[in-house]
């Protein structure tokens, strides 16, 4: 940690510490121990920045530092442009066995160093701002109809493997781009 903390953040952590909870944010400021997995966990993310992909189980008592570190690597892949999201896997509200209801909590609960849950959308736009700015910056279009043909093939371009192994998530996404 270099530089002074605010007195908004230190009110936030210290805030979360009296209620009991792991602080939302902040967590370096508390962080003790943890050096030892920062190199492993910061090269998965590198991996998942570049499109790859990685998976750790983490499990242990209650009270033994699950949720801190999950947060700790979630305050770690906002820094490096990702989104994340946390799902509490209970037998009543999110039982891992209806994925379906997982997966909505996922989506609900998606967030960014710049969006509060539900990010889903302002990712999605994101996504497609991207694209038409890749096409402008092409220089091929100046815009209307002609920029609109050419973000539609660049979409479909980046949808190919992911309409390969889920169709329906990439058919909502043109879906989603023609409502827009």
């Amino acid at each position: 940690m270099t530089g002074p903390v605010s007195e908004a953040r230190r009110r936030a952590v210290i805030d979360a510490l009296r209620r009991g909870t792991v602080p939302a944010a902040g967590l370096d400021l508390l962080a003790v121990g943890l050096d030892r997995f920062a190199e492993a966990m910061d090269g998965d993310l590198a991996t998942v920045t570049r499109g790859g992909a990685a998976f750790h189980a983490v499990r242990g008592e209650y009270g033994s530092g699950k949720t801190f570190f999950a947060r700790w690597l979630t305050e770690r892949a906002k820094r490096a442009g990702l989104a994340t999201a946390e799902v509490q896997i209970s037998e009543t509200e999110t039982p891992l066995h209806r994925l379906e209801t997982v997966y909505r909590r996922l989506t609900e609960r998606l967030a960014t160093a710049t969006h509060r849950p539900s990010a889903l959308r302002p990712v999605i736009d994101s996504w497609l701002y991207t694209l038409e700015e890749e096409v402008l910056d092409a220089g091929d279009v100046d815009g209307g109809p002609a920029l609109a043909a050419a973000v539609d093939g660049l979409m479909e371009q980046r949808l190919a493997t992911v309409a390969r192994t889920t169709p329906a998530f990439a058919a909502a996404l043109r879906g989603y781009r023609v409502a827009r």
